[in-house]
This record gives C-alpha cells, structure tokens and sequence, in this order.
C-alpha cells in the first residue's frame, strides 16, 4: 500500500512558489521560461532564447515617526485616511501618553506579495503566460506550477492512503480543485500529470 503524508498548507501557494519560480511557456520560442518575484519586482526569463520581461507591482503605505517631547517614547502612526497622505506634515498623538505633536509624513514603497498572483485557466497573472506544465481533463485545467509542485501532485495522488501532518490544520490538498481528488478521476490525472513530467 503506497502512503503519502500530505504537505502543510500554502507549502505549493503561487504565492510561496513565485519566490524560487514558476515554469512558463515563453511566448517568444515556446520553450520553458521561469516567472520569479523579488520584494514586488517580477521577472520572466527564458531558459531557452533569453527573452525577458520585468514588471513591478508596489503599494505605498503612510505614516508618521516622531520621538515624543512629553514622556521621550518613539512612536509610529500608520496615516490610513487618503486626503492626509498628501500633507507633508501631520499632528499626530503620540500612541503612549497621547501628546499631540507634529511629524513628517514618510511613504514607503511595499512589494504587494501574492495580491495579484493568481493562476486562471492555466495562465499566471503577471505576464498572462500559459504554465508549462498544463493539460486538461474534461474541459477542466489540470496544472503544476514547477517540478517540485508536480511530483508532490503526482506523489499524493496515486497514494492508496493520504494522511494528514497535523489534525485538525489545514493541508495543501485543501488547494486541489474537488475534481482532482475525486477517486474516478486519480488514475487519468495522475497519468496526465507522469505525461508533463516527461516534458
């Protein structure tokens, strides 16, 4: 009897895996490209004809930094209200002993991490490129975001028996479409996706 211990939640989330890379078909040659993303800059590279695309996805978030004048603490005012991240200056309380004082507004770029990653219909959504490991089953998409993601489908799918790692927490087969898991369907996706592995 073939076990398999599933993986723990979000270990195979696009999120997690755009961070080492996510396998691509270049829309140049056709051939595997890699999609990665560093502190909101994301990058598409070919393996193959070395087109490249680079993109960045940022958000700004406000506040006010400021050493108080009454008890001598260091405090931090997130600025959230949208017509006081114009003013160069704002009075703010100061979050212990709740003396006002006026501080300089400081914006600061952020990397918006997974908010835009998403995969549909088998494309990424940075670039709009098709995943390189993609095949369908029934009119439905059946895809692995790199090798590593592949052999863990393929691994925990045709297990005879899957176990959790922990009771009670979720796992990463809490990810899979219900159709996938579906015992009809193992056998014909866990065939597809051996097919993907040869590519």
């Amino acid at each position: 009897m073939k076990r398999s211990v599933d993986e723990e939640y979000g270990k195979y989330s696009l999120h997690w895996v755009m961070q080492t890379g996510i396998d691509v078909k270049c829309p140049n040659c056709n051939k595997r490209g890699i999609v990665t993303r560093q502190e909101g800059i994301y990058q598409f590279v070919c393996t193959s004809c070395n087109k490249a695309m680079k993109t960045e996805h940022f958000h700004y978030e406000y506040d006010v930094e400021n050493h108080c004048e009454n008890c001598g603490r260091y405090y931090r005012v997130d600025i959230k209200k949208e017509t006081e991240k114009n003013y160069p200056a704002l009075w703010v309380k100061c979050s212990y002993c709740g003396h006002r004082m006026p501080g300089k507004v400081q914006k600061k770029k952020r990397g918006y991490g997974g908010y835009y990653e998403q995969v549909q219909n088998g494309y990424e959504s940075i670039f709009g490129l098709e995943l390189w490991f993609l095949a369908s089953l029934d009119g439905k998409s059946v895809w692995a975001l790199n090798r590593e993601h592949l052999a863990y489908l393929i691994e925990y799918l045709s297990a005879d028996l899957r176990e959790d790692p922990v009771t009670g927490r979720r796992t990463q087969a809490d990810e899979l479409p219900t159709f996938m898991k579906l015992g009809k369907n193992r056998d014909k996706i866990v065939k597809l996706l051996k097919q993907m592995q040869e590519k």
